[in-house]
């Protein structure tokens, strides 16, 4: 059940714009440790490996983990104020950062923001939720997922620019004090919906046990993570991938993977939304099957971008562009589906006092897997293979970790059958 006709379309849709403008502060400061990588790597000293961990798990497992009981928090008390008090605290350390004095400080900033971040995208899902019905969820949950594109292009383009003019401190002071005003804006002009249902006594434990017992739960869960491990994996490593492989300086991959990577990402985000929610409509079953044939090519796309030679290269004006970029643009769309069709899926198959939680779940199996895991893997696949292969490492690092990405593929399909079964027996 929804709110959808308690507030005018007009209204729902200017939350979902302050939802979404959240969502692209969340995911600027996420990305400003990658941008940043190169420049943070030499003035600490740090391996691959390090930076890996700074960059993945130092954020993901306090991210994950947190989110199950803030999520609670939330389905229980305030899904807006812990949105709101959420993003002042991840902004706050973000621009703190920019104080770090040594390698261990900043990762200890980084689990702040982490800490922080926890409590961003469960109460999000939950209220798009309760704003929109099931037939237009799809749309509004890629439309919020955009926030991740808009999010990387600012903080890859907007990072790059200011490291390289300023310094790498000066970004994390840039981009996160404003995100406590966004905080304070969530709270001010949020409304929260009413719950259909009153929280049971159930402990949390038994909240996550039914959850998981929902059919396409688990193989939901399971693909986004393995989808997600190559997803953040490469995606960290892009920048680094294109200054040591391509020779491009930090402003040249800033503006290739700020532009075009996420303006692909942002295309495919919104317009696999609305086909989901189109072709869904006929046959539930593509609710998992579009990411699952997105997925698939996205591999063929990004590993083309990948082992495409670096010696292809245009020259436009000041800048040098690979040709390899066309097919990140395009694996940029099509790895992009899984977005909004999997966010709407989880909520409608959750009944709404439990959404945030379902969301946490769901969380945190993409980020322990995928955010958590990837850039360590792809980072220490990089060192294992430097001695013989120079700093062309990161790049068969980059190729082998995207087969968990056919693993995704695979689980995806087959929750499509699931998934059409179970929706018959949930209210929306």
């Amino acid at each position: 059940m929804t709110d959808a006709n308690t507030y005018s379309a007009r209204y729902r849709y200017f939350v979902l714009s302050v939802l979404l403008i959240a969502s692209v502060f969340s995911f600027i400061d996420r990305q400003l440790m990658t941008i940043l990588l190169e420049p943070i790597k030499a003035e600490f000293g740090a391996s691959d490996t390090a930076m890996g961990f700074l960059s993945g798990f130092a954020f993901a497992l306090f991210y994950a983990v947190l989110g199950l009981p803030v999520a609670r928090l939330a389905d229980r008390w305030s899904r807006r104020n812990v949105l709101a008090i959420s993003m002042v605290v991840w902004s706050g350390m973000t621009a703190l950062c920019g104080l770090a004095g040594t390698f261990w400080q900043l990762a200890i900033l980084r689990v702040g923001v982490g800490v922080g971040e926890a409590g961003g995208t469960p109460p999000s899902h939950s209220l798009i939720a309760s704003y929109f019905p099931p037939e237009e969820r799809s749309t509004a949950m890629g439309i919020y997922g955009s926030g991740t594109q808009i999010g990387v292009l600012v903080g890859m383009l907007g990072g790059a620019v200011i490291a390289e003019q300023m310094g790498w401190r000066s970004v994390f002071f840039i981009f996160g004090l404003p995100g406590v005003l966004v905080g304070l804006l969530v709270f001010l002009v949020v409304k929260e919906p009413l719950k259909r249902a009153v929280p049971d006594p159930r402990s949390m434990l038994e909240d996550l046990t039914r959850l998981w017992r929902i059919p396409a739960f688990a193989l939901i869960s399971f693909a986004t993570g393995f989808t997600a491990l190559a997803g953040y994996g490469m995606g960290t490593w892009f920048p680094s991938f294109l200054i040591r492989v391509h020779g491009l300086t930090l402003i040249e991959a800033g503006l290739i993977l700020g532009v075009v990577g996420t303006l692909g990402s942002l295309i495919g985000a919104i317009s696999g939304g609305i086909l989901c929610d189109r072709l869904a409509s006929r046959d539930a079953r593509w609710q998992l099957r579009l990411p699952s044939v997105g997925a698939g090519l996205s591999v063929i796309f990004l590993g083309l971008f990948v082992l495409w030679p670096e010696s292809q290269q245009w020259q436009l004006g000041e800048y040098r562009i690979p040709y390899a970029v066309v097919f990140l643009f395009f694996g940029g769309v099509v790895s992009s589906f899984w977005i909004g069709p999997t966010y709407a899926a989880i909520q409608t198959l959750t009944p709404d006092h439990l959404r945030s939680q379902a969301s946490a779940l769901l969380m945190l199996l993409l980020n322990l897997i995928g955010l958590g895991l990837g850039p360590v893997i792809v980072g220490a696949l990089s060192d294992l293979l430097e001695p013989e292969f120079g700093a062309e490492s990161i790049r068969f690092a980059m190729l082998i970790s995207l087969v968990t990405v056919v693993i995704g593929s695979i689980l995806y399909w087959m929750g499509g059958e699931k998934y059409r079964g179970a929706i018959t027996q949930v209210s929306p």
